[in-house]
């Protein structure tokens, strides 16, 4: 039987270097050789660039933390958030002083300052936003610094919240890394023994558990580790491809 991958994006497949050899050629041949290689990233579908697409060249792309899940050009599931709701969440800012992108399938923006995507995609109300772009369809939220206990509160009657030591992201209740897997793995029919789940931070940790085989990253905490059925090498290092190469295709050779 073939395996299905789910893949990480950042800290798993590229770093800030960019991507190892080792781990393009892998996740390449693991392909010729009929196994299926997700993306499944906390990254809105529009801040996956084409660099990362054609160096993965993926089955499918799960991302926004769940909410968007494509197999090939087939949507299987796709869900935004509301404008009462992300009015909530531009008032939520203006009261923390907290910058914020609203990370669409599109296009994604910042609001309450500038962040990494410029000031050409800044903007100023909600108004604003659907005026210059009107297929934004917003999926999830981040903000550019860790929120506090009281912050987190307010938004956890709408989001499941992971709050990371420089950010958080959010993302509507119901949607997550794990349930998307599960779902593309009942689409295509594959035994959960052959799902492999490869990550290295705790927006990974559910799609971890629920994979058949947890791989985690050599650059990921030592209290993730401790939950893993392998743990490869660091991300810089090709940590990627080592483990397709070790839990895939030298086993593929075995048999």
């Amino acid at each position: 039987m073939k395996y299905l991958i789910f893949l990480d994006i950042d800290g798993t497949v590229m770093s800030s270097k960019g991507f190892h050899k080792r781990t393009v050629e892998a996740i390449a041949k693991a392909r010729e050789k009929g196994h299926m290689v997700f993306i499944n990233t906390g990254r809105a579908n529009s801040t996956i660039y084409e660099h990362i697409r054609a160096a993965v060249n993926p089955d499918g792309i799960i991302s926004s933390l769940g909410s968007l899940v494509r197999i090939g050009d087939e949507t299987l599931y796709a869900t935004y958030i509301s404008d009462e709701i992300i009015r909530y969440v531009m008032a939520f800012c203006e009261r923390h002083s907290v910058r914020v992108t609203l990370g669409g399938e599109n296009y994604s923006v910042s609001y309450c300052g500038l962040c990494f995507l410029g000031k050409d995609y800044e903007i100023f109300s909600i108004e604003d936003m659907y005026n210059r772009f009107p297929n934004i369809k917003v999926a999830k939220f981040s903000f550019e610094r860790q929120l506090t206990d009281e912050e987190v509160s307010e938004l956890t009657g709408y989001f499941t919240v992971y709050n990371h030591k420089t950010y958080a992201e959010v993302t509507l209740i119901g949607n997550s890394k794990a349930v998307a897997m599960e779902m593309v793995r009942k689409k295509l029919g594959v035994d959960i023994s052959h799902v492999i789940a490869m990550g290295d931070s705790d927006n990974d940790a559910e799609m971890l558990e629920a994979a058949g085989i947890s791989v985690v990253m050599g650059n990921a905490p030592d209290y993730m580790k401790e939950k893993a059925d392998f743990v490869t090498l660091d991300c810089d290092e090709g940590g990627v491809g080592y483990a397709i190469e070790k839990l895939v295709l030298e086993k593929e050779d075995d048999e």
